[in-house]
């Protein structure tokens, strides 16, 4: 049964089709259309007197009003979203605008806007036509009532993001939270479903290449697990999300693979359909994706154009907060006996993400305490998952602040914080 971790091809793609901007709009539209046409539907159903009791014929004036104002509210709310991008771009990282293209709020309010557009459009030519009669005149005047309720709540939603929109707590907060999110999907199943892969492919195995340049997005396991039972196949998946892969390097070692070559070739295609790849990284399934963005945002602060320590030590605050959901040592729980994988590297997360932070605040003491305290912190939280990776990186930030460091007071406090992580981590973990 497969499990959160490790998600299929198909429901993968449905999932990045659903985040799209112009799904949510075209939906919308299309239920715009369908309100309207169904004012037409109910024309019978419902008596011709009602209308002038009710106002109904007040109805396309509107409706005009309706339109008009969307059409203009639409591309001022565009206009807003476009200098967002721009804002958040600049002011964290180019990678992190991704998650504000998928922000739910803003495609719900543009989509209702436009929803609310094509309704009272079509609307409105319906009436010219006299389709819709008194009984239709009285189902689309409720219609129009419900569809303005819903663009007051929607510009209510807009007017209380927009405050926030863009901004540089507003974009970590939400890479943190993506983070999270995905670190936890993984440590439900940090092998995906396989059985950990120790070391390298045996010497035997197969290569299956990257078709393409580019970084690994998705690992269909389960469909790898078909193939592997239907041919008799042993699977080293050695590409996870998220690692870069070229024309010749491998995203997958096969073992039994059959003498025929044309029958290997075409099972090898089959393989390799089940690795996505693609010319950028998301965050949905590779958590080393968010650490390295949110490095990269603190990267920029501490640029000396920018200058912003603060926002440095916010940066390690939020990994701290992150990497603190991984408390354990994670045991293999396998559901595909014939697949075997890498596992999720802690060292790996806390090079890519504390190390540079180091290196461009070499000369900054409380970029260089913050990252200590985050690494003792993580030891005396969870020492078997960090402490061994901990200390080494300790060690290497402890030369960059050395360096760096003007004050001598300075460099002794760092100095005795990585000496205290050394004896935490040595006090559970002594034979490092």
């Amino acid at each position: 049964m497969a499990r959160r971790g490790h998600v299929g091809r198909l429901q993968w793609r449905l999932r990045e089709l659903l985040q799209r901007l112009w799904v949510r709009v075209t939906a919308f539209a299309v239920l715009g259309l369908v309100s309207a046409i169904l004012g037409y539907l109910l024309k019978d159903t419902i008596p011709s007197g009602l209308a002038g009791k009710i106002g109904a014929d007040a109805i396309g004036p509107i409706l005009s009003i309706i339109a008009s104002s969307m059409l203009t509210v639409t591309t001022f709310s565009l206009s807003i979203l476009t200098a967002a991008y721009a804002t958040a771009s600049s002011s964290t990282t180019p990678r992190s605008v991704q998650l504000l293209v998928k922000d739910s709020v803003s495609q719900t309010v543009l989509a209702t806007f436009i929803g609310a557009f094509v309704f009272s459009l079509v609307g409105l030519i319906m009436l010219k036509t006299e389709l819709y009669g008194d009984g239709g005149r009285v189902a689309l005047f409720f219609a129009t009532l419900l569809i303005v309720l819903i663009v007051v709540v929607s510009l209510l939603r807009w007017i209380n993001r927009l405050g926030e929109l863009g901004l540089i707590g507003d974009m970590m907060t939400r890479v943190e939270e993506t983070t999270t999110s995905a670190l936890s999907t993984r440590l439900e199943s940090p092998w995906m479903g396989a059985n950990p892969l120790r070391g390298s492919p045996p010497p035997d195995c197969m290569v299956v290449p990257a078709p393409v340049v580019g970084h690994v997005q998705n690992c269909d396991m389960a469909t790898l697990s078909d193939l592997a039972e239907k041919h008799e196949l042993i699977i080293y998946v050695t590409a996870t999300p998220g690692d870069l892969v070229h024309l010749r390097s491998a995203l997958i070692h096969v073992r039994n693979l059959p003498a025929d070559q044309d029958q290997a070739e075409a099972i090898r295609a089959e393989l390799a359909a089940c690795i996505t790849v693609r010319p950028t990284r998301s965050f949905e399934q590779d958590p080393r994706f968010g650490f390295t963005v949110l490095s990269e945002t603190a990267q920029r602060a501490l640029s000396p154009a920018v200058n912003d320590p603060g926002t440095a030590v916010a940066v390690i605050t939020r990994i701290l907060r992150i990497l603190s959901i991984w408390q354990t040592v994670q045991q293999p729980d396998v559901d595909y006996p014939r697949l075997y994988a890498a596992e999720l590297s802690a060292e790996e997360m806390l090079r890519e993400s504390l190390l540079p932070l180091a290196r461009d605040g070499s000369s900054n003491f409380q970029v260089q305490h913050a990252v200590q305290d985050c690494l003792i912190a993580l030891t005396n939280l969870a020492p078997q998952v960090f402490g061994p990776a901990a200390v080494h990186l300790s060690d290497d930030c402890l030369e960059y602040a050395m360096d760096g460091l003007v004050l001598q007071a300075q460099r002794d406090q760092v100095r005795r914080r990585a000496e205290q992580l050394s004896e935490a981590a040595a006090a559970v973990v002594p034979n490092r």
